[in-house]
Order: structure tokens, then C-alpha cells, then sequence
């Protein structure tokens, strides 16, 4: 048989490859700057002129068996992980894929190559994209490469230029190559893009995230310079200066609906990730009423660090991962969960530009993670989306410690102070006609307080926009549930007829066929040998569901009635004996024991309380139907004008994933169960907070319980 091989135009390959291949030319320039890294350079220059662009490199340089085995071998790369440069540094080696060099096909029409390897004489390779010629030079005489690029594509301008030297400071993350950049009007020596963080001078706070393939966690570090010494006495729970946490990443995702994986398959895939760190900075302007109000301590900062967050692969970034892309879906996160980082319930999250920074991952180590063909991106796969899931939960760590310091540090504002008028405005309001008889100092101090006022009509204006901001979001998550109650009550109304028989059914069926004399054949042993033919078993069975459907309906039915909803003064006794009666009606293995006294009134509506004790029990149930038994205590007693309440279950607490902070149960969408929603203790804190109470605390081990104060605001 006669073997065949592909012949293609030389025409093509660089339209394939070169042309169509980058996105950019600054992407295109990146290429050929990782080449002569690749070559152990220790000087770059880029040099611009009026049709040319000349790249000069003193790297190792080629030979004419280079030139002929490697550079005009498409597809084939002679490069291995790393080498070791003339002073003895390791450098990883950047490129792979055997097809870089069409860059200058993107650049310009027209390359001329001169290079010179140690020991050899020096060649000068020159081509039009149709055909490339070869020949020897012996007039080179120092080792290295320099390519003229002729017949440029695009005009360089100084902005243009100017862009290319950000870019590449951004894309370049090493000190081993020296780079420079001359342009007729701009001359340029690339330094590193970010900075050492230094905390109040370029970034209010510094992570830093560790990720440890083997162990499957990643280890998050905080610090922070964002609020006053003073933050301190109202923070009891955290320190507003540092913080430290370590997440078992196989605890945190094996319950998540995104990934289809048993707890085995996502544990080896996480290990298959390796070894990777990532450093970042947050930065955020503040008004100086919300510097007041939450002892934020500053304004701005003198340099801020911008850049998005940059993704790098040992010495350099890979392209689409260099900042402008969210490619961490930073921006979809925060329009999902808008919440203010105030907000007592809702979760806030970072925004895109309030974060800048880069992850560093390797080409051995993180080999998972593979470049796409025309390495302008990252192959999406399954490694790719457990990587970024990693880093977000690194995120949420911080998140999460930010707002804790803001929520605790709210508290102060809470207290309403009682509105003081001065003896001038009260003067002036009572009869106008004394502003003329005003004098000098009453004069000034009338001015003082007109804008005194002022500024507290724009702080309303402000915190009113602040306050149904927050209140967006809870809004469209409640809607969405009491969309789905009344389609569910509706429904309930329409079969309200039907209960009666829905209940009796089963016991109907079971008279009628003892009355005809077949219920005891049909209990004989050929005839239940087999389940689905099993006829006593199925009606039992039926009967069970149909009980829930009753137990269902009436649930409906009575649960929004608009009484409920109506503030009057209510048993609190009464409240618990009706909540623990119709849940044991319905789970004959769960108990409820409540506790409280008889003289116990309160003045609210019964929604509040059935809607706290609805979602605490269903959780707990839900949390524990593998056990035989359940036993919920429920203890209330009276203190300063609220009740305090403890309720406790024996069950199997809460996922040790919670260890650490329990009330991370709290958020919107947190769950351990795959086909939970994670927003039973979201509303339960939320109806809490809106009572004018608040949950004290939360601990999940060796059963569940929560200690929390109700109060009467709704």
C-alpha cells in the first residue's frame, strides 16, 4: 500500500495559522516574545519604524538543521518543559504547539530571519508567505536571533504602541528576560504589571489562596486595612485586620447541581487539577457618609491596582485570561446577588472592578488545564470548571468575612436617634417674620442647620435607594415561592371537593372487595408473591400517599388565609401547640416538645412564627429521613420586649463543611442536598431580621440547634 501525506500551500497555512489565528496583534507580538524567551534571551528589543518592525532577541539563535527540522516542521515543537539559561536560571519553556511563528505572518507580508547558533555559521531565512528561501551568513558574528518584519499589516501608531507595552507588562510575569520597546516617539522598558500590595496605599485588602491538590483544599489568607481601629469593638465574632480559612473543597461541591459527579469522581478530579495560587487585591470608593457610618477608613486610595484578574501560566498569561475578559464570571455573580454588603440577610458579592489580581498555575503541574488549538483560551472541561470553582470559593470566603465585619459594625446604626430641633429653626418655623430680627450668630446657625439638613435629606435619598436596592433581590426570590404557593393553593381549592373520597378511597376499595368475597384470595401467597401484583400492598400503599395529599391540601388551604397575616395578640403557647400538632399528624416519626409558659402574649402575626418553625422543622426532616426517630425540642420565653427562642433536633447536625461558621447556613442557595434550593434558613434568618430580631446562634454538632429573638415590627 503506498502511504500518503497532506500537501498544502504555503499561502493557506498562514492564513490559517497566522492570519486568522490571533485574535489581536499584540496577541501575535506575545508569540514571537515567548519565543525568544524560549531561547534563553536575557534582552528583548522590539524596535518600530516607519514599515518595519524589527524583533532582536541574544538568545541560543539557530542553524541551518534548526531552521530545516524544527522551524519548517509544522506542528512539531522540540521544546521540553524546561531549560536552564546561560546564568543558570530555570526557565518553563512557553511554547508547545509547533505553530507560534505564524505570528509574523499576522504582523507583516514580508520576513527576513537572521540568527546565529554557538559553534555554527549564521543562516538568514526570508519568505513572502508563498515561498521561503534559505542561505548561509557569515557576516553574523554574535549569537542570537533578528527578524524584520516588512510590509506591515497595520500601521503603528504611538497609542497603538503605547497598548502593546501595557499588554505585554500585563502578559509577561518573570524578570529573566529584559524587554524594550522603541518607537520613534515612545521608547519603553517592560516592568511587571502589579505591584507589591501594600494595604492602604494600592488595595484596601490582600487575599491570597493556596490550593492543595492532594489534600482537595484550598487555604484562603486575608488582610486588611479597610476600616478604623475602632471596627474592632464592635467585631466580636472576627478581626477587621486578618483572617484565615481552610475549605474541603470535596465537602463544598458534592452537593452541587452543576457537577455530575459522585463524591469519588470529584475527589479525583480535583486531585487531577494539581497544585496552583492565586494573589488579589479589592478596592472600593466609599461616600464620606459611608465612611461614617461604617468606619471605613479611606476615601480612595493614591494607586489603585487595576487590571481585572489576570491568568498566568509560569511566565506568561494565556491569552483571553489577561484581564479584560470576566472569565471568573465576577459580573454575573453580583447581578444575581446584588445584595449590599449591609444587607442582614442577603449575600453580597464582589464586583468586577472592585477586584484586580492574578492565579498562577503551571504547565506540568496543572497540565489539565489545556490550551485550546490557537491557544487563545482555555479548554472549558470539566478540570476548567472545577479550577474556576475553586477560586470563587476562595472568593466566597472573603466575601463572606467582609460583610460579617459590615453587618457587625451596622449594628451601631441601628439605634434610632431621636430627632433634636434647635431653638432657631423652631423660631423661624413658628413665625418667619423673625428671620429679619435674627441676629448675626442666630443668623449663622439657622444657615448651619438648613445644611444640616440637607445633608440628611441626601443621606434619606441615599439610603433609600441603598434599601430597595437591597430589597430587589429578596423580593424576586419571594416571588418566585409565592408564585409556586398559589399555584399549589389553587390547585388545593379546585380538589378541595375531592378530599373526602380521596381519603376514603382506600378503605372503600377494601369493603367492596370483602363484600364480593375476593379480599381473602387476594391475600393468599401466589397472589402477593409479586409487589406490582400485589393488591392489599398497593391500596396500603395508595392510602399513605393519599394522606399526604390530604395533609397537603390542608396545609394549603389553611396556610394563606389572610387572617394569618394580621398583627393581634397571640399565645405564644398556643402559637407552638398547633405548629407541633399538625407536623406530628403528618410525620408520625417525628416528636416535638415545646417549652414555654401559658402567660406568654405577644403582640404579631401568626405567618411570622409558622413561617420561622415551618422551615427549622422541614429542614430538620429533611436533613434526617434516613433516622427512626426525630425529636425536635422548642424552648421560648420572654426578654426585652422579644421572644427568645432555642430549638434543637437530635438528628445528624449540619455538614462539617460548616464547622468553622455555621452561619454560612444562612445564605441565599447554600445546601448539602442535590435537589435542594438552599433557601429554608435564608427566609428563616431573613423573617427573623425583618421582625426586628436576630439570630444569636447556630451549632451543628452532635444534633442541630439555633438560639434566635423574634420581635413584633411585622
Amino acid at each position: 500500500m503506498e502511504e500518503l501525506k497532506y500537501i498544502i500551500e504555503d499561502s493557506t497555512i498562514v492564513e490559517l495559522l497566522g492570519v486568522q489565528n490571533f485574535t489581536n496583534d499584540e496577541s501575535a507580538v506575545l508569540e514571537l516574545v515567548k519565543n525568544s524567551y524560549d531561547a534563553r534571551a536575557a534582552l528583548l528589543s522590539l524596535t518600530f519604524e516607519e514599515t518595519q518592525l524589527i524583533i532582536a532577541d541574544n538568545g541560543i539563535g539557530m542553524d541551518t538543521n534548526d531552521i530545516k527540522r524544527h522551524w519548517m516542521h509544522v506542528g512539531k515543537s522540540s521544546k521540553k518543559y524546561d531549560v536552564v539559561d546561560k546564568n543558570n536560571n530555570t526557565r518553563i519553556l512557553a511554547g508547545s504547539k509547533g505553530i507560534g511563528r505564524f505570528a509574523l505572518s499576522r504582523l507583516g507580508r514580508n520576513i527576513e530571519m537572521f540568527s546565529k547558533k554557538a559553534g555554527a555559521v549564521g543562516v538568514v531565512w526570508r519568505t513572502d508567505w508563498n515561498s521561503s528561501l534559505l542561505s548561509d551568513d557569515e557576516s553574523l558574528n554574535e549569537c542570537g536571533t533578528r527578524i524584520i518584519i516588512s510590509n506591515l499589516r497595520e500601521k503603528w501608531s504611538k497609542r497603538k504602541v503605547e497598548n502593546l507595552a501595557e499588554f505585554i507588562s500585563k502578559t509577561y510575569n518573570d524578570n529573566l528576560m529584559k524587554i524594550e520597546i522603541k518607537h520613534p516617539v515612545v521608547e519603553k522598558v517592560i516592568t511587571k504589571y502589579f505591584p507589591v500590595p501594600k494595604l492602604g496605599k494600592n488595595c484596601l485588602s490582600n487575599i491570597q489562596l493556596v490550593y492543595d491538590s492532594d489534600k482537595c483544599v484550598v487555604t484562603t489568607k486575608i488582610q486588611s486595612d479597610e476600616f478604623l481601629d475602632d471596627a474592632i469593638n464592635y467585631c466580636s465574632e472576627v478581626n477587621p485586620r486578618e483572617y484565615c480559612i481552610v475549605t474541603d473543597m470535596i465537602d463544598e461541591l458534592k452537593a452541587s447541581k452543576e457537577f455530575d459527579l459522585s463524591i469519588d469522581a470529584l475527589k479525583e478530579n480535583l486531585k487531577k487539577i494539581g497544585d496552583f495560587s492565586a494573589e488579589m487585591y479589592f478596592n472600593i470608593n466609599s461616600t464620606s457618609t459611608e465612611m461614617e457610618k461604617f468606619l471605613y477608613k479611606y476615601s480612595s486610595l493614591p494607586e489603585t491596582i487595576k487590571g481585572g484578574i489576570v491568568l498566568y501560566r509560569n511566565a506568561f498569561s494565556i491569552s483571553a485570561y489577561e484581564g479584560k475578559k470576566d472569565w471568573l464570571g465576577l459580573g454575573k455573580r453580583s447581578r444575581k446577588s446584588p445584595a449590599a454588603a449591609s444587607h442582614p440577610s442577603g449575600a453580597w458579592r464582589v464586583r468586577e472592578n472592585q477586584l484586580a489580581g492574578k492565579v498562577e498555575i503551571d504547565k506540568k503541574i496543572n497540565s489539565v488545564l489545556q490550551d485550546l488549538s490557537n491557544r487563545q483560551g482555555l479548554d472549558e472541561n470539566i478540570y476548567y470548571q472545577l479550577f474556576i470553582e475553586i477560586i470563587l470559593t476562595s472568593l466566597k470566603e472573603f466575601e463572606r468575612y467582609r460583610q460579617s465585619i459590615i453587618r457587625q459594625i451596622d449594628v451601631k446604626n441601628n439605634f434610632e436617634i431621636e430627632e433634636k430641633r434647635t431653638p432657631v429653626s423652631d423660631k423661624v418655623l413658628s413665625n418667619p417674620i423673625t428671620v429679619s430680627q435674627l441676629s448675626t450668630q442666630e443668623a449663622k446657625q439657622l444657615a448651619a442647620e438648613i445644611k444640616t439638613y440637607r445633608k440628611e435629606s441626601n443621606e434619606y435619598k441615599r439610603e433609600k435607594a441603598n434599601v430597595e436596592e437591597r430589597y430587589k433581590y429578596d423580593v424576586r426570590i419571594l416571588n418566585v415561592l409565592a408564585t409556586a404557593g398559589l399555584k399549589a393553593s389553587s390547585i388545593a381549592h379546585e380538589m378541595r371537593n375531592d378530599r373526602n373520597s380521596i381519603a376514603e378511597n382506600s378503605n372503600n376499595i377494601i369493603l367492596a372487595l370483602k363484600e364480593y368475597d375476593m379480599w381473602d384470595e387476594l391475600l393468599s401467597p401466589d397472589k402477593i408473591e409479586k409487589a406490582y401484583k400485589n393488591v392489599p400492598y398497593l391500596i396500603k400503599s395508595n392510602n399513605e400517599v393519599s394522606k399526604k395529599i390530604v395533609a397537603f391540601m390542608d396545609t394549603m388551604l389553611s396556610e394563606v388565609e389572610k387572617r394569618q397575616f394580621e398583627a393581634t395578640w397571640q399565645s405564644i403557647s398556643y402559637f407552638l401547640l398547633k405548629i407541633k400538632n399538625i407536623w406530628e399528624r403528618d410525620y408520625a416519626w417525628v416528636t416535638i416538645k415545646a417549652q414555654t409558659s401559658d402567660d406568654i402574649y405577644y403582640l404579631m402575626s401568626e405567618d411570622i412564627v409558622r413561617v420561622v418553625f415551618d422551615n427549622l422543622i422541614l429542614n430538620s426532616i429533611q436533613q434526617n429521613e434516613n433516622k427512626d426517630h426525630l425529636e425536635i425540642n422548642i424552648i421560648a420565653n420572654e426578654s426585652n420586649d422579644q421572644i427568645h427562642f432555642m430549638y434543637i433536633d437530635n438528628g445528624k447536625g449540619l455538614d462539617k463543611k460548616y464547622n468553622s461558621n455555621p452561619r454560612r447556613i444562612l445564605e441565599v442557595h447554600e445546601t448539602t442536598r442535590n435537589n435542594g434550593h438552599g433557601l429554608g434558613m435564608w427566609i428563616v434568618n431573613n423573617t427573623v431580621v425583618m421582625s426586628g430580631g436576630e439570630i444569636i446562634q447556630i451549632n451543628g454538632q452532635n444534633g442541630f440547634s439555633i438560639e434566635f429573638l423574634v420581635g413584633g415590627k411585622i
